[in-house]
């Protein structure tokens, strides 16, 4: 018996057809991370289209990070989401050249979300944690010795870059992820400003909420970093 669904009463394309089935398999948890697919003949059998169609089918899927195609070895469902349609996605928002108010109420709304789920995951994040607290001392001994502004960009990355996979959300760290590197030309100006004792201030007020758990002060800690980022902004482009 065919695992592939009955596509005879929409009018879909050959190529179509073959995507949106290997779709809702996924979806229908059909197809698991990791499971091997039918072989091209299957499933040019399975859903009456021709193999060529089965073929172009699976190169979108493979540039969606859905599938792994490996030579000589069969084609499967990929164990971790790929990064292919998000990005695509992701850059498509930002190619739009989002203005200052847009990507201050993503910034905060997002971050809002990540310390949210850094306090539910709780018992599971303690390595992600201390990750945390050893770039925090980091950025200590950096101000100390008077780091450079490139040093300083590289730990504040760093340090959003712990926050995402703190989460312990693979979605959520891969958009935040994204949202950090494009941002990483505004992030490195504001360094141009100080020297890396406001960023370890907002940095360490996050830090309090993790280790205290205080989830109602989420909002105002996060608001006040991001207000802190668009400050130092409006700075930069008084200067250009």
């Amino acid at each position: 018996m065919s695992i592939f669904y009955d596509k005879s009463v929409k009018r879909e394309s050959a190529v179509d057809i073959v995507v949106n089935n290997i779709k809702q398999l996924l979806i229908d948890r059909r197809l698991k991370p990791g499971e091997k697919l039918p072989s091209e003949l299957e499933i040019s059998e399975g859903l009456g289209v021709s193999r060529g169609s089965v073929r172009e089918a699976m190169k979108i899927l493979s540039a969606f990070g859905l599938i792994d195609i490996r030579v000589g070895n069969g084609t499967y469902v990929c164990e971790t989401p790929g990064n292919g349609m998000l990005d695509s996605f992701l850059f498509s928002f930002f190619l739009s050249n989002p203005n200052i108010e847009d990507l201050y109420e993503f910034r905060q709304i997002f971050e809002i979300d990540i310390l949210e789920q850094i306090l539910k995951h709780y018992d599971e994040n303690q390595t992600d944690r201390t990750s945390l607290k050893e770039n925090l001392k980091e950025l200590q001994q950096l101000i100390k010795s008077g780091a450079t502004p490139s040093q300083l960009k590289e730990n504040d990355l760093e340090f959003h870059r712990l926050l995402g996979k703190a989460s312990c959300n693979l979605l959520s760290e891969k958009i935040y992820n994204f949202v950090i590197d494009f941002m990483e030309p505004s992030i490195s100006a504001t360094h141009k400003h100080q020297n890396g004792e406001i960023v370890y201030k907002v940095h360490k007020d996050i830090m309090d909420i993790i280790d205290t758990r205080e989830s109602s002060q989420i909002t105002k800690v996060i608001t006040s970093s991001v207000d802190t980022w668009s400050v130092l902004q409006s700075f930069e482009k008084e200067e250009a």
